[in-house]
């Protein structure tokens, strides 16, 4: 006589419908968070020195209203991905909606073990919301300015 087996469905198919569904639901969020982040590069063109991109960032990131913020900014070559050597870099910032800059200052030449063209500032943002950076590069008698939107973040 043999027994009758009970007929389940076989569990590996939930597991891989629920693991299904997690993978979308980070594949979701994670696309969401890239689309809505600010564009941290642009590019500029220095005429006989050609397009250059300046990428810029803070230290914290993203940067919030109590103290002073880092500021960097990096250039390199967009087409050989070399690093420039400026003149100058100056910046001035401001809140979206208003463009009368709250502070400038003046980006000051360093490097980095990679031998990368960093320029260091700093800023203060009184205000939580969005706000604007325009940044002006000088080379050789060459001008460019650009140009970054971001986020000031509340403090904890």
């Amino acid at each position: 006589m043999t027994a009758a087996h009970p007929k389940h469905k076989p569990l590996w198919l939930l597991y891989l419908v629920v693991s299904g569904a997690i993978l979308a639901l980070m594949v979701s969020g994670t696309r969401a968070i890239i689309q809505n982040a600010p564009n941290r590069d642009a590019v500029a063109d220095l005429g006989s020195y050609g397009l250059v991109t300046v990428r810029f960032s803070t230290n914290p990131d993203p940067p919030l209203p109590t103290g002073v913020v880092g500021l960097s900014f990096m250039t390199m070559s967009t087409t050989r991905q070399r690093p420039v050597t400026l003149d100058s870099l100056r910046f001035e910032y401001g809140r979206k909606g208003d463009d009368r800059p709250v502070g400038s200052g003046q980006g000051e030449p360093m490097s980095d073990s990679s031998g990368m063209a960093i320029f260091m500032g700093n800023a203060r943002f009184p205000d939580v919301g969005d706000w604007w950076m325009r940044v002006r590069l000088s080379k050789g008698g060459e001008q460019a300015e650009v140009r970054f939107t971001f986020y000031v973040k509340p403090a904890q």
